[in-house]
């Protein structure tokens, strides 16, 4: 088939910048260059670091790209927003999507595959007839709102991330064809055997304290400050350490902060050297610093779709604690966790879970990723269920 794959707009593909869903678009994609399934062509945007990307030389996936931090840009877009289409949610986004739409009409392709960003469909069902398949990350359309189920009617089928997420857009009345393919994860990059940690020192831990581990955005919604808390309550446990890995952005960008950010500083300032923050880390060198832990904290407020998290952490033999909701339970099939429930009080949910896997740590390490979880299995069961949807087969 002739695809044409539409990202986000916000982070490049190839992930240049990371991302985690765009990280999963590069597997996927490196799985058809190697297969030579469809002919396909990514529509991004721009950064300079993707010129020598050696993706670029594949035969059969094709790169597009849109400069959306070009003045030219900017001021299109703004004048988009003011005269052309002042009712649209986010100028930028649909701007971005316009000059796509400029593109494909100059070919003609089978399907279009929407990348998390499943609003995209109604523009494209009023100008295109070609197929459209969203693929969901995040739990996007769980409302019945009206701007969602038009969204919904655009839609002619869904690939998600989990059953979590399956069952949430059933929940309001949809009842299309929906195939579940969960997240895959780089099991070379993710290896317990060949990463070399980061020694412990250089991060002010010692050799014999037990650590714990927080990555991502350090945003509210991440359940960060409550982790924080809960290590004001174990105060006295001189040995137990929190390394936090991550930044409120999703790029290495210098001094960057707000009030959340330094109510976090406050509170680890008070921990009297507790508290490990590293700031932003690109995503390939994760794995060095999930090494040097023995526990990984995943203390969401949200439902998340999936826990991609949850199977790094897996992927590198540690045990997990997390709250227990959205798609995050299905990560942990099988796995040495313990699941904490966020509507009560967390701090002291994970402050007695921590030290439960500390106490008993020979019992709760040495997780295995299972193999349904690896990046080949996720990208081969991506395109099955493109050509399953595309045949019109229904829901797994």
């Amino acid at each position: 088939m002739k695809i044409a794959i539409i990202t986000s707009g916000i982070l490049p593909v190839p992930a240049v910048l990371g991302g985690a869903v765009e990280n999963l678009i590069d597997y996927y994609l490196d799985y058809n260059n190697e297969h030579k399934l469809h002919d396909i062509t990514i529509y991004s945007v721009f950064n300079k670091k993707v010129k020598k990307h050696p993706a670029q030389k594949s035969s059969v996936n094709h790169y597009e790209y849109i400069n959306i931090n070009s003045i030219w840009f900017k001021v299109r877009a703004k004048i988009f927003e003011r005269i052309a289409h002042p009712k649209y949610y986010y100028y930028q986004m649909e701007f971005f999507l316009e000059l796509i739409i400029k593109k494909i009409r100059k070919t003609s392709f089978d399907l279009i595959i929407l990348e998390n960003r499943p609003g995209f469909a109604i523009r494209l069902s009023e100008v295109f007839s070609t197929p459209i398949i969203t693929h969901i990350h995040t739990n996007l359309l769980h409302i019945p709102s009206e701007r969602n189920l038009r969204i919904m009617a655009a839609i002619n089928s869904f690939i998600v991330v989990s059953e979590f997420v399956k069952m949430e857009i059933q929940g309001i009345g949809i009842h299309k064809n929906i195939r579940v393919v969960y997240n895959g994860l780089d099991t070379e990059l993710f290896n317990p055997q060949t990463v070399t940690p980061i020694n412990r020192e250089r991060l002010g831990f010692k050799k014999e304290d037990f650590v714990a581990v927080f990555w991502g955005r350090l945003v509210p919604d991440k359940g960060i400050k409550e982790l924080l808390m809960a290590f004001e309550m174990m105060k006295e446990q001189k040995d137990i350490k929190l390394l936090i890995i991550g930044s409120i952005n999703y790029e290495d960008k210098r001094n960057c902060t707000d009030a959340f950010y330094e109510e976090l500083q406050s509170i680890a300032y008070k921990l009297n050297s507790v508290v490990s923050f590293t700031g932003f880390v690109p995503y390939k060198e994760i794995p060095s610093y999930l090494a040097t832990a023995n526990v990984a904290i995943i203390p969401s407020h949200i439902n998340e779709a999936f826990g991609m998290t949850c199977i790094e952490a897996c992927a590198m033999g540690m045990p997990v604690i997390a709250t227990n909701d959205g798609g995050i339970p299905e990560a942990l099939i099988g796995q040495k966790h313990i699941l904490i429930k966020k509507e009560r009080k967390l701090p002291e949910q994970i402050a007695d879970a921590i030290l439960k896997i500390k106490n008993n740590y020979s019992e709760y390490k040495g997780n295995i990723l299972s193999p349904h979880f690896n990046k080949e299995y996720y990208s081969h069961s991506f395109f099955e269920s493109i050509n399953a949807l595309s045949c019109g087969e229904t829901s797994t």
